[in-house]
């Protein structure tokens, strides 16, 4: 019995200092938060990038006329 309960100690004690899962987690996390921040900017990133390539095409026009 007491053997059981000694493998069954390790082996949670072995699954709570397991941190292999970690790393994705976090990558997890950090597309999550960049997500939420593109929904929230999407106006003003649609903007500035509309902005962006009229300037790039108008000089682009410059240049080869």
């Amino acid at each position: 019995m007491n053997y059981l309960l000694f493998k069954v100690r390790n082996g949670l004690k072995e699954f709570i200092d397991d941190e292999s899962g970690a790393g994705v987690i976090e990558l997890v996390l950090i597309i999550v938060v960049l997500i939420g921040f593109v929904f929230l900017f999407k106006d003003k990133i649609g903007t500035l990038l509309s902005t962006v390539f009229s300037k790039i095409n108008s000089q682009a026009e410059s240049i080869y006329q």
